[in-house]
C-alpha cells in the first residue's frame, strides 16, 4: 500500500477529508496555504500535506486568541512557504493576492520584500541547486516575481521631491537581477530616483551610467557570486575614477560579507542588507 506521505488525492478529496466546501479548499490553495499541483488540469494535493493541513488547522483552533507575532501584532503565518508554494505552481493570481493579503495584516514594503518575497525565492533557488527543481520552474517562479514588483511597487511610489538620484547595477557575471530590482524599489519607497542598470555590466558601461547623471548622490555595486568580485573591484575604479570622492560607493550583496571585503574592492562602505544601505543613504546630503 503506498504511503501517504507519496499518495495525491483530487482537491475534491481533499476537501471532504478537510470537512470543508470545495471552494474553500481551493482558496486554501490559490493563497499557498495548501500545496497543490495541476495535473491534466485537475488540481491533486499529497495526501500528507491534506493531514498535516489538517493538523495545523486543529492547533490554530487551540491557540490562545490573543496569540500574535512580531510586527505591530499581525497574526502569526508563514508568508514565504505560502508565497513559494504560489510560484511553484505557477499561480500568480494566488501569489499577488497572498502579497496584497499580506500587506492587509501589517506587512510594509520592506518586511513585504525582505521576510516573504526574499526568503520565498532564496528556498527556490536552493532547492534548485540541489536538484529538486526544473530549472524552468525556477524561471517561471522568477518571472512572476518580477512581474509582481512592478505591480506592488507602484502601490508605494514615493510623493514630493526626490531626495537624488542613486545608480545600482550588478558587475559582469552577475545574473540575479531581482534583487537589485528589489532594492531599487525600496530606495524609490524612500524618496530616491533610482536608475536600474541591471546585471553582468561591464565596468566601462558602469562608469558610461553614472557620467552624466543629474543629482547622483550615491551608487550602489551588488554581488552576489565570489567569482565576480574582480569584476566588481574594476566596477568600482572604473566609477570613482568619473564622479570622484564626493559621490560615494557602496557595495553589498551575498558575495561581500565584511566592510573588508567591500572596502577592498574600492568601495566606500559595506551595505550588509538593504536597511542598512538606507540607513547609510540616508546619512548623506541631499543633492
Amino acid at each position: 500500500m503506498p504511503k501517504a506521505v507519496d499518495t495525491t488525492v483530487s482537491l475534491h478529496e481533499a476537501a471532504r477529508r478537510l470537512k470543508v466546501h470545495y471552494m474553500t479548499a481551493y482558496r486554501y490553495v490559490r493563497s499557498g496555504r495548501l500545496p497543490a499541483r495541476q495535473q491534466n488540469g485537475e488540481w491533486q494535493v499529497l495526501l500528507a500535506d491534506v493531514q498535516q493541513f489538517a493538523e495545523s488547522r486543529k492547533k490554530r483552533s487551540t491557540r490562545p486568541s490573543g496569540a500574535r507575532a512580531k510586527h505591530g501584532g499581525r497574526a502569526a503565518a508563514d508568508w514565504a512557504t505560502r508565497f513559494e508554494t504560489c510560484l511553484l505552481a505557477g499561480d500568480e493570481l494566488g501569489a499577488e493576492n497572498l502579497l496584497t493579503d499580506a500587506l492587509a495584516s501589517g506587512h510594509d514594503l520592506f518586511s513585504l520584500y525582505l521576510e516573504v518575497v526574499s526568503p520565498a525565492l532564496v528556498s527556490i533557488g536552493a532547492r534548485w541547486q540541489r536538484g529538486q527543481l526544473q530549472i524552468h520552474e525556477e524561471h517561471r517562479a522568477s518571472t512572476i516575481v518580477a512581474r509582481l514588483f512592478a505591480r506592488v511597487s507602484a502601490r508605494f511610489a514615493h510623493r514630493g521631491p526626490s531626495r537624488g538620484t542613486v545608480v545600482i547595477g550588478g558587475p559582469s557575471g552577475e545574473r540575479h537581477g531581482l534583487a537589485l530590482t528589489m532594492v531599487a524599489d525600496l530606495m524609490r519607497s524612500r524618496g530616491w530616483n533610482v536608475s536600474d542598470i541591471g546585471t553582468d555590466v561591464p565596468a566601462a558601461s558602469f562608469a558610461a551610467a553614472v557620467e552624466r547623471v543629474d543629482q547622483l548622490c550615491a551608487v550602489c555595486i551588488g554581488v552576489t557570486l565570489r567569482e565576480s568580485l574582480h569584476e566588481a573591484r574594476a566596477c568600482v575604479a572604473a566609477v570613482k575614477s568619473v564622479v570622484g570622492p564626493d559621490v560615494k560607493v557602496y557595495a553589498g550583496g551575498a558575495a561581500i560579507d565584511s566592510d573588508t571585503t567591500a572596502t577592498s574592492l574600492g568601495a566606500d562602505a559595506w551595505a550588509r542588507d538593504p536597511r542598512m544601505l538606507l540607513a547609510l543613504l540616508a546619512s548623506e546630503p541631499v543633492a
